[in-house]
Parts: C-alpha cells; structure tokens; sequence
C-alpha cells in the first residue's frame, strides 16, 4: 500500500512539474492594458491606420463625379482567433502621427495620421509580441508603414510579393518600413491558406494590383462572412460601374474581382472595401468589434 502512495504521489509530482513547463500564455496584465477577451469564436476589428489625402480618381478608371468622396480611408485589421492573432495591414506609420500632411507626401497623395497603430491596438489589450501572424494585402506604402513593429509574428507572404519588396527594383523609400521582415519567420503560402485550419480565416490569393496581393475572408458566426478587399478595389464606384484601373486592365485584377465575386455569392458574404470612406464611416471601429 505504502509504495502505491508512493508511486500515485510521484505521479502527481509529475503532471504538476509538466505543467510548470508548459510556456505562459501571453499576457498583458501589466502596464494597465485592457484584459483580453476569452474567445470561442472569431473576433474582427477594424483599426484607424490614417487617411490619405487624394483627388485624383482619374487613376483609377472614374471621374469626380462619380466618387462620393476622392480621399482614402486606410485601415488596418485585427481578427481574435481562439488559436492566435492574425494582424492584416499596418497603415500609415505611426511616426506620422501629429505631423502637417505637407512634410508627408507620397507623389500627389497627401498622409494624414491621427493615431497609432500601436495605441489602437493597446487599447484592445493587445501588443506586438502578442501577434501570431502578419500578414499584408500588398507592400505598397500605406499598407506596410508599421510592418517592422510586428515582425517578430510569423509573416505569412507570398513568394511573388516577396520578390516585388526584396528584388533589385525594390522601393528604397518604402522599404525602410517593412526592411525588419527579411528577418522575420517566414511562411510562405500559395493559393488560398487557410490560417487557424478551421475555415473561419482565410488569405485570398488575388493577384493584379501586384503580383502577390491577397484578400482576407472572416467567416463571423453573427455578422456573417466578410471579404476584406485590399487593393482590388478602392472606390466603391469601381464596383458599381465596373471600372478597372488603367494600368491593371492587363494585369490580373479583372481574373481576381470575377473570382471574388463568385466567392461572395458562393459563401453569401460581404464585400468591405477598406480604401472607401462611404464604406469605412459607417464601419464599427476599435475598440469596437465584429464577430
């Protein structure tokens, strides 16, 4: 009997030393950030990246007349997985923030940066080491202005945009932002990838803007699916009237908006186009959520 209690003992030592183990998980207790939700299904928020300031819809295929409004929205996007955090984009940089649009311009387009993204993601209770996986629509600028911030997440790329961002015509102007990624743990995916293995996230593989750009689906158990578009659209016009950018005609955009349409009325969801403000001013912003 004694050496049964012996042994039942020993045993429990065991469990209880694996257990102490076992890495923590994250945890922002400290420094008076708000407590994280304990998630059983997918949460998705849209975050304030900046707004870029823009009249010029000609480049996209429209005219005045046809856009409610030429600037831009330029959000970024935060989905709650009980598996992980998934951050899609990072606007704006954050080094803009406070600064006249004038000391930041991109070509003709002005910047406009009013918070950051590290304080509107503070605000959900989340920091940067919390995030499991990166991921970018395209590396354009105002998709990639915070992206060094977050690479110690795994990136999930797509080897074509990967080329466009670290290949002998990279941007040098845009690539101090994202320049930490080279280092960063690297996934690559092709095709459409499934993130948490359960459907509910998937990047969409939608080429044509640029060479690897992707679309985002969340599936919300009472919101419903929802498409995040990137760069395949950035008016909503361009939908409503069928116009394609002059420069993407001959590229793949046309194959990526067919395809996407098809996968919208397949999955019944809806389409958020995150650089159209008649869009994104009726939108629920963070710290609200969708879920």
């Amino acid at each position: 009997m004694a050496l049964k209690r012996l042994a039942a003992f020993f045993a429990v030592m065991a469990v209880c030393a694996s257990a102490a183990a076992q890495p923590a998980p994250p945890s922002n207790s400290s420094g008076g950030l708000p407590p994280l939700p304990k998630l059983t299904g997918v949460r998705l928020y849209v975050i304030d990246c900046g707004t870029i300031i823009s009249h010029q819809p000609e480049r996209f295929g429209l005219t005045r007349e046809d856009v409610a409004d030429p600037d831009f929205s330029d959000p970024c996007f935060l989905v709650m997985h009980p598996k992980g955090i998934l951050l899609f984009d990072t606007g704006l940089t954050d080094a803009q923030v406070g600064r006249p649009i004038y000391e930041n311009k991109m070509g003709y387009e002005g910047q406009l940066k009013t918070t950051t993204l590290k304080g509107e993601l503070a605000n959900i209770g989340v920091t940067a080491p919390m995030i499991t996986y990166l991921a970018i629509s395209h590396s354009h600028w105002d998709h990639v202005g915070n992206a060094n911030a977050y690479a110690g997440a795994t990136w999930l790329a797509r080897k074509a945009e990967y080329d466009v961002m670290f290949g002998p015509n990279a941007n040098a102007t845009v690539r101090v932002n994202y320049a930490a990624l080279a280092a960063a743990k690297i996934q690559y995916i092709e095709g459409d990838y499934d993130v948490f293995g359960d459907g509910s996230v998937v990047l969409l593989s939608t080429p044509g803007h640029t060479p690897g750009h992707q679309s985002l689906y969340v599936k919300l158990a009472r919101t419903g699916g929802v498409v995040i578009s990137g760069d395949l659209y950035h008016y909503s016009a361009e939908r409503s009237l069928n116009r394609v950018p002059p420069r993407e005609q001959t590229l793949g955009t046309p194959a990526s908006r067919k395809r996407i349409d098809n996968f919208l009325q397949q999955t019944h969801s809806q389409l958020w186009i995150g650089h159209a403000i008649d869009w994104y001013q009726g939108a629920v912003k963070a710290h609200g959520w969708y879920d």
